[in-house]
């Protein structure tokens, strides 16, 4: 898989996500981030375990690479984005996603240390650039609030560095078999997640069931779309790209996000882009062109 290949499937990965990421900010506020991120990750499990049977491609697993699957699936499916689809009920989608922007740094760091991956001056500049784009959207939330909302950026932080973690876990277990299948990976994922809900509250499977039976039959619709897309496609094209790419550079495309849900959340309220989104895009093309020249 070459460079260009990877990284179109981390755009769309991104893009699936963060499409998707407008619903869930508003069904973890009717309901709760739990309740939100466990329907999301039921779904993508039960759609990843019919591919995986279709797709017939099982390999045997060792129990290393299983634990290390589980646990990523606890850190990010689960706890992770619990965190982020908190911070949705008070920042919105879009300036949550923007502190995706400081995974190229975690992720960076951990590539040069455990899989022998450098940084090109090319690739810390557009990583700079990423980072520039939370400077502006943090500035804007102050114009806008009159106040920082430290609280509110501390969770995304908390998503998205359990968000890291979790990739980080997953990466490794393909460097300990190279041979896992992308469906495969996901399930065991997923079901680390499902365990950590059950773990956390029995009876919360009974709630998200009893709660969706009562919705409308369009919200339902809405529901199923935003999960199979924001968590089963998503999912699907990330660990694709995430078995080859490098996993600085793969991570700095995830200020692709914000970026689309600004635009997509100013179409849907009729407003035209403000400075501060317009001034974001722009570090964001720059960066992006810097790192696949």
């Amino acid at each position: 898989m070459n460079s260009l290949q990877v990284y179109a499937l981390a755009i769309g990965s991104n893009l699936a996500f963060s499409t998707a990421s407008m619903v869930f900010s508003v069904y973890a506020s009717r309901f709760s981030a739990m309740w939100m991120n466990q329907f999301k990750v039921f779904i993508a499990f039960v759609a990843f375990a019919v591919a995986m049977f279709i797709d017939q491609k099982l390999v045997p697993i060792a129990p290393f690479p299983t634990t290390l699957l589980l646990l990523s699936g606890i850190c990010g499916l689960c706890f992770g984005d619990i965190f982020l689809f908190r911070s949705f009920t008070t920042l919105g989608a879009g300036r949550s996603l923007v502190l995706f922007s400081f995974q190229p740094l975690m992720l960076g760091i951990y590539g040069y240390f455990f899989l022998g991956q450098s940084f090109s001056v090319n690739q810390t500049l557009a990583v700079l650039c990423m980072i520039i784009c939370i400077l502006i959207f943090m500035l804007e939330r102050n114009k806008s609030v009159g106040h920082w909302d430290f609280k509110s950026f501390l969770w995304a932080f908390f998503g998205i560095t359990l968000d890291a973690i979790g990739i980080m876990l997953t990466r490794t277990a393909y460097q300990a078999d190279p041979n896992l299948e992308t469906f495969q990976v996901n399930v065991i994922r997923c079901l680390g997640a499902l365990v950590a809900f059950f773990m956390i509250s029995p009876k919360s499977y009974a709630k998200v069931a009893t709660d969706f039976i009562v919705l409308r039959k369009r919200e339902k619709s809405i529901l199923f779309v935003a999960a199979f897309f924001g968590c089963f496609l998503s999912l699907t094209m990330y660990l694709a790209a995430l078995k080859y790419a490098h996993v600085g550079t793969l991570t700095s495309i995830a200020i692709t996000g914000p970026v689309w849900v600004s635009i997509l959340e100013s179409l849907y309220h009729r407003r035209f882009p403000n400075i501060y989104l317009l001034c974001a895009f722009g570090f964001f093309l720059t960066g992006f062109y810097l790192m696949v020249a």
